[in-house]
C-alpha cells in the first residue's frame, strides 16, 4: 500500500528509489524543459472542476520515449526498468478549469495536440520552478516522475494523428461513449483513449471536458466493456470449463470461465501474514449499476480481458478472475497490469476443463493462498455449487 504513505516509514525508500533512478538532478539545468513527449498527458482529480492539468516530458532526447507510455509492452520488462522509465518523465502542471477544454487556451491547446499523436513529439516547456518529487505512486495509474509547475508549453513537431482519431475528436456531434468505442473498434490503443477522454477532445462540442487521468482509465474500460457485455448477452452460453493463467510483476491473475449465463467477479489478494485477505466485488447478468467499491478499478480492468474474450468466440460464461499480489516484489504500478496479465493470459490460450472441480484445482496449482480459501469466499463459486439447475431433475 506504498501509494497510501500507510507504512510510517521516514525517508520512504520508494521516493528515494524513484529519485535515484531518475536522475533529474543531474540532467535538469535552470527552468526550461527540452524534450520528446511519449506523448503524454496527466489530469489530476484534487481541487475538481479545477485541476492540475500538463503534459509529461523528459528532460533529455531519450530513444525509449515512444515506450514510456506502453504498458502493453512492459510485461517482460523488470520493475526497475519500468520506474526507470516512468521517472525520467517530468509532470508539468498548470490549475485549469475542466470546463476550458471547449474552448482551451494555448497552454491547453497544445496539451489536446500533444495527446492526438500517435507518436513522441519534440517539445518545449518553462516551468516556475525546478521539478521535485512528491507523490509518485497511484493505485490505477502510471507511475509518475518529479513534478513543477507549469510557465509555458509548446510543441515543436507537428503530430502524428491516426485517421480515426482525427474524424472522431472532429466530430462535435458525436457523444463521448460512441467515440471511445468507435475508437476501440478501430484499433486505438487503450492508452490513447484514454489521453483522448483526459484532455477533453471526445464528445459533443458543449459537453467536453478535462476527465482526471485516474477516472478516466477505469471509465474507459467501463465504456468499452457495458458495450461488449450488450453482445456477449446474445451469445450462447459455453459447454466446457476453461482456464486462462499468468504472472509478470509480482502479480498472478487466474480466469475461470464456466457454463452459464453472463456473471462476473473478481477477486483480490495481498500476500502477507498467515491469513491474507481476499476482496471482492460481482454482478450478474444485468452488470453493475454502482461502483465496484472493494476491487475497484482492477475490477474493470479484468473484466474487459474477459468480455473481448468472449466476443472472439461467441459466447457467453460465468467468469471468476483471481489476482493475487505478492508485497515483496510488488509496487504500485497501475491496474493496467492486471488488464494485460489477463490478455496475454488469453492470448496464450486457455485450458478445457469437463468440471468444475477440475478447474479450480489447476488454478489452485498457481495460487499461493489456499484454493479452500479463494472458494469460500467468492459469490459466484457458491452460487454455483448451490443453484437448482434443470440438470438436477433429468
Amino acid at each position: 500500500m506504498g501509494h497510501r504513505a500507510l507504512c510510517g516509514v521516514r525517508p520512504c525508500p520508494l521516493l528515494m528509489r524513484a529519485k535515484a533512478m531518475a536522475k533529474i538532478d543531474d540532467a535538469f539545468t535552470g527552468t526550461e524543459l527540452t524534450g520528446a513527449s511519449p506523448p503524454s498527458v496527466f489530469i489530476g482529480e484534487t481541487g475538481y472542476p479545477k485541476v492540475l492539468a500538463g503534459p509529461l516530458i523528459p528532460p533529455v532526447r531519450v530513444d525509449e520515449a515512444p515506450l514510456m507510455e506502453r504498458p502493453d509492452l512492459w510485461l517482460n520488462h523488470t520493475i526497475d526498468e519500468i520506474l526507470a522509465l516512468r521517472f525520467s518523465l517530468v509532470r508539468t502542471k498548470k490549475y485549469t478549469a475542466v470546463d476550458a477544454a471547449v474552448n482551451p487556451p494555448r497552454d491547453l491547446a497544445e496539451t489536446q495536440t500533444l495527446a492526438l499523436s500517435d507518436s513522441a513529439l519534440f517539445s518545449e516547456a518553462s516551468l516556475l520552478k525546478k521539478p521535485s518529487f512528491t507523490s509518485v505512486f497511484s493505485d490505477r495509474t502510471l507511475p509518475i516522475g518529479p513534478s513543477a509547475p507549469l510557465r509555458d508549453f509548446r510543441l515543436e513537431d507537428n503530430p502524428k494523428i491516426p485517421k480515426s482519431v482525427d474524424r472522431i475528436t472532429s466530430d462535435t456531434d458525436l457523444k463521448a461513449g460512441s467515440g471511445v468505442m468507435d475508437l476501440f473498434e478501430d484499433g486505438i490503443r487503450q492508452e490513447h483513449i484514454t489521453r483522448l477522454l483526459s484532455v477533453g477532445v471526445l464528445g459533443q462540442k458543449k459537453k467536453r471536458r478535462l476527465v482526471p487521468t485516474k477516472w478516466s482509465i477505469t471509465a474507459i474500460d467501463d465504456i468499452v466493456g457495458r458495450r461488449l457485455h450488450k453482445q456477449v448477452l446474445r451469445f450462447p452460453s459455453i459447454n466446457d470449463f476453461l482456464v486462462s493463467i499468468d504472472h509478470a510483476l509480482g502479480n498472478t491473475v487466474a480466469i475461470l470461465f464456466f457454463p452459464s449465463g453472463w456473471q462476473f467477479e473478481a477477486m483480490e489478494s495481498w500476500l502477507g501474514g498467515l491469513n491474507p485477505t481476499i476482496i471482492n466485488d460481482y454482478e450478474f447478468g444485468k452488470g453493475r449499476k454502482d461502483y465496484a467499491k472493494y476491487v475497484v478499478g482492477a475490477y474493470y480492468a479484468t473484466r474487459l480481458p474477459a468480455l473481448e474474450y468472449l466476443v472472439s468466440i461467441r459466447r457467453q460464461s460465468g467468469v471468476i478472475v483471481f489476482m493475487e499480489i505478492d508485497p515483496q516484489i510488488w509496487i504500485p504500478l497501475g491496474v493496467w497490469r492486471f488488464r494485460e496479465i489477463a490478455k496475454r493470459a488469453l492470448e496464450k490460450g486457455v485450458k478445457k476443463f469437463q468440471s468444475m472441480d477440475e478447474a479450480t484445482a489447476e488454478i489452485g496449482k498457481y495460487l499461493r493462498n489456499p484454493l479452500h480459501r479463494w472458494l469460500n469466499k467468492s459469490k459466484l463459486y457458491g452460487e454455483y455449487r448451490t443453484q437448482t439447475k434443470l440438470s438436477d431433475f433429468i
